[in-house]
């Protein structure tokens, strides 16, 4: 499939020339840690789905956690605003072991996710 074609499966991968993975566009960040958060995705060769998976989630909500996954991503605050409501997940613990499976250290996202909270809040 590639980037032109009028039909898309925004949930699908599309391989390039080179035979490397593009994620769908249905990934717009908003902010520098979604950023980085997709970046490492690629660079992992990681599917929504198979971040979903590993945060534990059971197969019957695997669609509604995929789509919260893609609404974090693509929101300004991450869903540090708790605008997303999930029964395993609060917003904190959703980010925090969305970046332990993305094997990115803490200090590079800790203070980040702590200014976008001020921020918020104000």
């Amino acid at each position: 499939m590639s980037a032109s074609s009028s039909f898309s499966t925004a949930s699908c991968l599309e391989p390039t020339a080179a035979g490397t993975f593009l994620y769908a566009r249905r990934y717009i960040p908003r902010c520098e840690l979604a950023k980085l958060a997709l970046e490492q995705m690629q660079a992992l060769h990681l599917r929504g789905i198979d971040i979903v998976r590993a945060m534990g989630y059971p197969p019957k909500h695997t669609f509604a956690a995929t789509d919260r996954l893609r609404y974090v991503l693509c929101s300004p605050v991450l869903g540090l605003d708790g605008s997303y409501i999930d029964p395993f997940y609060d917003a904190n613990d959703f980010l925090e072991t969305l970046f332990d499976i993305l094997k990115l250290p803490s200090e590079q996202y800790r203070a980040e996710m702590e200014t976008i909270r001020q921020t918020w809040a104000q």
